[in-house]
């Protein structure tokens, strides 16, 4: 008569099995791949770029996984730092946190400010955006944003003043300070007309209200 395995025997083999199938998965990881999740992540639960409904606005510093950082102006510039990392580390599968606060651009022009990973993740919930089951290194071997900002330009607060700025970085601070002196009074927005940067092929496109930046956005593939 055949014995019957203890069950706690039967657990420990599937545990282990598990283990070493999920170590190999982990071992097969290519640069690349781990290059493509992690950025697809960072947009994914913010509902950025290209598939999203929101552009980020640079310098953004983010989170590796042994807990130092890296500051980066741009997706190239977060993809070499990536790059450089798994380098030193290893291929491996995680999901960079930014570090808070950052901004971003909506469709409508306003500039939002995020100050932490649940707000973060909020902005993906109020945007159907397109990324469904897309496949991470398709989509980072494309365009990660729609397009890119142009300086100089004009910042209207809701007390009705404005302000020029001259790069990404005087436009964070600005957006920043705002906030800051000025908790819950609504959010700032670009003035139209501007002029954007197209990401798929360099060309730039002058934008004169609201309703031709979610045009815009909306064409974005």
């Amino acid at each position: 008569m055949k014995k019957m395995m203890h069950p706690v025997f039967m657990l420990s083999v599937c545990v282990l099995a598990l283990f070493v199938a999920c170590n190999k998965q982990e071992e097969q990881l290519t640069e690349e791949e781990a290059i493509a999740e992690a950025l697809y992540s960072v947009q994914e639960r913010g509902g950025l770029g290209r598939l999203g409904c929101y552009e980020l606005l640079f310098p953004v510093e983010f989170t590796l996984l042994d807990g130092s950082t890296a500051t980066v102006n741009s997706y190239d510039d977060m993809k070499l730092a990536l790059r450089a990392w798994f380098q030193a580390n290893g291929p491996v599968r995680f999901a960079p946190s930014l570090v808070f606060p950052i901004s971003v651009l909506s469709e409508e022009g306003d500039l939002i400010t995020v100050n932490n990973e649940n707000e973060f993740r909020r902005l993906r919930a109020d945007c159907r955006g397109k990324f469904g089951n897309q496949d991470p290194r398709q989509h980072t071997r494309r365009q990660l944003s729609c397009f890119e900002i142009t300086f100089p330009l004009t910042i209207q607060f809701p007390d009705g003043t404005t302000a020029s700025v001259d790069n990404r970085l005087q436009l964070y601070q600005l957006v920043r300070m705002w906030h800051h002196d000025n908790p819950g009074a609504g959010r700032p927005h670009i003035t139209f007309p501007l002029t954007v940067k197209m990401t798929a092929d360099g060309s730039l496109v002058t934008v004169n209200s609201r309703a031709e930046l979610r045009d815009l956005r909306a064409s974005c593939e």
